[in-house]
């Protein structure tokens, strides 16, 4: 008997294996064409990249800060953000390594979907939710991009997948690994816990196997941060909590988060039917994807309003979304064989559903023109990054410094503060940044003055300047003249006269 048999069974290794492969096919025609600038890139994408190579470079940074992984500017954890930084560094730091990394996740997603939903939901309903997954636009857009709420949705499906198996030692483990990925991604695992949690209610001998894995994973992690930087750690994660539970109230308070919740689950027909068929597990008796899928998805939206347009947030909870669709196929499968076993294949007709998606996005993803519902603020041109880059870095000499957004940064040979943070460096609070930052948080002099070039790019003008307090240092650099040596439709370079030879 071959590996292969052992592993799958006699009669199921060539459904098995036609399965995988074209789950793989579909995905290596979505997410693989033109995936280094296509979405165009995003702040928090490019911020990600950036701090993840230099963690894979040894460096513990957050642009102009030291970074300890749990500021609300950035909560995403070393463990994504480790692998992520490898993949771009064996790619010589560029993003395409990183973005490789999280398309990579998705084809894991899929096939966790298909190989390990089959003894959940069967073969077919599994291999059709894996497709729906695949092809749904949203999925293919923002696992093309480096985000830290991809590896958490392969962790949250992994644990729902064992969750949905019966309660024993092995299963309960394999859950609580998943969780462990979860959480070595983002602090949004704690979402994944609850609802794990709540499934193995009644089974308090999987309490500890769900949750030890991640127990294990964050007191490594934070004690190690906690060696290195102290009591900022504690600051962080305080501040992170207070941010987050604010921005709770605000956005899901006094019943708001019934209507982000009606808003996000009716934004589509994609969320309707992955939702339905959701509802359908519960007389299938699939109460792990429900639990797991609804609870979270409802404590996303009740902290988070956007999240329809800033739909990134959401992949957290998309993958076991998607195990709805595999409820409504086996649901349906079961009341058509009992009322009519003659034509039980029908049923195979919703495989019409992901070939409309696979058609509708093929042409996008093989002419790079992937667009997310935020692109007003993605970059609007990469090549002219790319070009204004490489203007400055045959300018830039050891030691400068560059004021800019992480968009551009990870292009620079130079070390580059980003306005919001050089703001802070003035003793003022601005977004993201709401209790400032001690000077000695600083790895070098972050201040206006210091800076070699500026650079004013379009999240800047349409973003950027519009947070508290960044305002004054565009004004600055206005009322003090600084020359304008670069330009491009959207972005601007500016020479710090303090920096140009005395005429």
């Amino acid at each position: 008997m071959t590996p292969f048999a052992v592993a799958f069974g006699k009669r199921r290794l060539r459904p098995g294996l036609i399965g995988a492969t074209l789950v793989f096919c579909v995905w290596a025609m979505l997410y693989v064409p033109n995936v280094r600038t296509s979405p165009s890139w995003y702040g928090d994408e490019t911020l990600t990249h950036h701090t993840a190579v230099d963690l894979a470079n040894g460096q513990l940074t957050n642009m102009a800060l030291w970074n300890t992984f749990w500021h609300p500017h950035y909560p995403y954890q070393p463990l994504y953000t480790l692998v992520c930084g490898l993949f771009g560094r064996a790619l010589s730091g560029d993003i395409i390594g990183s973005r490789l990394f999280n398309a990579l996740l998705a084809l894991m997603s899929g096939l966790a979907i298909f190989l390990l939903g089959r003894r959940s939901f069967g073969h077919g309903a599994s291999l059709f939710a894996a497709l729906m997954f695949l092809t749904y636009e949203q999925a293919v857009i923002h696992f093309r991009m480096s985000y830290a709420h991809n590896g958490a949705a392969l962790g949250l499906l992994l644990m729902t997948l064992y969750l949905l198996r019966r309660s024993c030692r092995r299963n309960n483990w394999l859950a609580g690994l998943g969780l462990a990925i979860a959480a070595g991604s983002h602090p949004l695992f704690v979402h994944g816990a609850a609802a794990g949690l709540l499934c193995r209610l009644r089974k308090p001998g999987a309490w500890l196997p769900l949750l030890v894995p991640s127990a294990v994973y964050l007191i490594f992690s934070m004690g190690a941060i906690y060696l290195i930087f102290g009591h900022w750690l504690i600051e962080d994660i305080l501040h992170l909590k207070n941010v987050f539970t604010s921005r709770g109230g605000e956005d899901g308070g006094g019943g708001r988060a019934l209507v982000n919740f009606y808003i996000f689950a009716t934004q589509d027909w994609f969320h309707i039917g992955a939702l339905a068929g959701l509802i359908l597990c519960v007389p299938l008796r699939r109460y792990a994807a429900p639990g797991v899928g609804l609870l979270v998805l409802f404590l996303l939206v009740r902290n988070r309003q956007n999240l329809v347009l800033f739909y990134y947030q959401a992949v957290f909870v998309l993958p076991v979304l998607c195990l709805g669709w595999a409820g409504l196929w086996r649901f349906l499968e079961i009341r058509i064989r009992r009322h009519a076993p003659r034509v039980r294949q029908v049923v195979s007709a919703l495989f019409a559903l992901p070939a409309l998606l696979f058609i509708l996005v093929l042409p996008a993803s093989l002419s790079g023109t992937l667009r997310p519902r935020n692109h007003h603020w993605t970059t609007q041109s990469t090549g002219e990054v790319e070009e204004a880059a490489a203007w400055l870095n045959e300018r830039l000499a050891d030691g400068d410094v560059v004021g800019g957004n992480p968009n551009i940064a990870w292009l620079l040979h130079a070390e580059t503060v980003p306005y919001l943070q050089m703001v802070t460096w003035y003793g003022l609070p601005t977004q993201g940044y709401e209790n400032g930052n001690a000077k000695e948080r600083f790895r070098f002099v972050a201040s206006l003055e210091s800076v070699r070039f500026a650079i004013v790019g379009d999240i800047d003008q349409r973003w950027t300047f519009g947070e508290p307090n960044v305002l004054p240092l565009w004004e600055q650099i206005q009322r003090e003249k600084w020359p304008l040596v670069w330009h491009g439709e959207n972005y601007l370079i500016f020479a710090n006269p303090r920096f140009l030879p005395a005429k």
